[in-house]
């Protein structure tokens, strides 16, 4: 089915019988946490990092609250369709080397050691920058030092967010520690635990309910649910866990996505925005990881920065720009041009079929013929 099929498709009985009336045009709004108003009804999302400033483009159309369509997103996915694949490809490659000038990563090489097991760094070659970095106050036997970033979004626009690699066996207690102080309310974990062989991160958290880990310093961490899939997407794992420290109980939730594979992209469906959905309410830095913590971990945190700022009606800065803000905070965020094509693809999903009602205008005859072409060029970079 061509993309010009899948938008004449109807309304399925299935969804008649749930009585799933509410049209696309229909308008939510709410405030977030910070008091601002944001638009509930195309992302949901709530909270722009100072580094990632851009000026709106000088003909850009103004956003008329509550029309069909949203000129911000427009103009993103015609971007995105006029670029296509390879031009795309290209400007990534072009800003692939990027980082902040004044990037410094003194704690990176005081805690790196060529004996894995000493290391506070899972890979050599991925350093964690000073500006940034999530401080650990030391306590007792345990190391003040994480390879973590604060990573800011539109909404808030520090510490939204904590990007990190996956946990060290070594290292395990540091991460504990590392979510004790900074409150975390959610864990979002995007590998496994070995991937083609190779040990990608440490199991961290107990695994069977009922289950505790005791954590050095006194912080104990108890599975109280078990795994559960999570309801709206079953390829998102959930665990709830309780974290005792000093007579205080801190609930944490830890939401693991197994399908995206190293370095490479997973199939494009929507679990990503389900994730990013499930997460989004925290009211607390929410932490992410994959292995290395900068190419699946750097490509969701991109997704929900320009959620938040097209929730916010604000324009989104031109894509390399927003990358490299993300790199002012997190160096290297986003690996390679296939995960900075997953974001396009995502994204062009998302409105133009997910979306397809508010943004009829934009699904002109030459914008079909783009899209299609768009799938199918990067179904083959992806081998999808």
């Amino acid at each position: 089915m061509n993309v010009m099929q899948a938008f004449k498709k109807k309304v399925t009985k299935k969804e008649r019988r749930r009585g799933n009336t509410k049209t696309e045009h229909s308008r939510k709004t709410k405030k977030d946490r910070t008091g601002k108003t944001i638009d509930e009804d195309l992302t949901a999302t709530v909270m722009a990092p100072a580094p990632i400033t851009a000026p709106p483009s000088q003909n850009a159309p103004p956003v008329v609250p509550g029309q069909t369509g949203h000129p911000i997103v427009e103009q993103w996915v015609q971007r995105a369709l006029d670029f296509g694949v390879e031009k795309l490809s290209d400007e990534f490659r072009q800003m692939a080397k990027y980082k902040r000038q004044d990037m410094t990563q003194n704690a990176f090489n005081a805690n790196q050691s060529a004996n894995i097991n000493e290391s506070k760094n899972r890979y050599a070659d991925v350093p964690c920058q000073d500006q940034f970095i999530v401080p650990l106050t030391k306590p007792p036997a345990v190391n003040d030092y994480i390879h973590a970033n604060f990573v800011g979004t539109p909404m808030v626009s520090d510490k939204r967010f904590i990007c990190t690699q996956g946990p060290l066996d070594h290292t395990i207690d540091d991460f504990w520690w590392m979510i004790v102080q900074q409150k975390v309310e959610q864990i979002v974990m995007l590998c496994k635990i070995i991937e083609t062989g190779k040990y990608k991160c440490a199991q961290y958290w107990p695994l069977n309910m009922g289950e505790k880990r005791e954590v050095t310093g006194g912080i104990v961490v108890e599975n109280v649910s078990g795994t559960r899939a999570m309801e709206r997407d079953a390829e998102i794992k959930v665990t709830t866990l309780n974290v005792y420290y000093s007579g205080q109980t801190q609930v944490v939730r830890h939401l693991h996505w197994t399908e995206w594979p190293d370095r490479g992209v997973p199939p494009c469906k929507l679990t990503i925005m389900e994730l990013l959905s499930a997460v989004r309410g925290s009211r607390m830095p929410i932490v992410v990881h994959c292995s290395a913590g900068i190419g699946r971990t750097g490509t969701i945190v991109a997704i929900e920065y320009i959620l938040e700022r097209i929730a916010e009606n604000k324009q989104c800065p031109p894509m390399p720009d927003l990358v490299k803000g993300l790199r002012d905070q997190r160096a290297y965020s986003i690996q390679t041009d296939l995960q900075y094509l997953y974001i396009h693809r995502v994204m062009l999903n998302y409105f133009l079929e997910k979306y397809k009602d508010k943004y009829a205008s934009l699904l002109t005859p030459d914008n079909i013929a783009k899209y299609d072409k768009f799938i199918k060029d990067y179904d083959a970079v992806a081998k999808q």
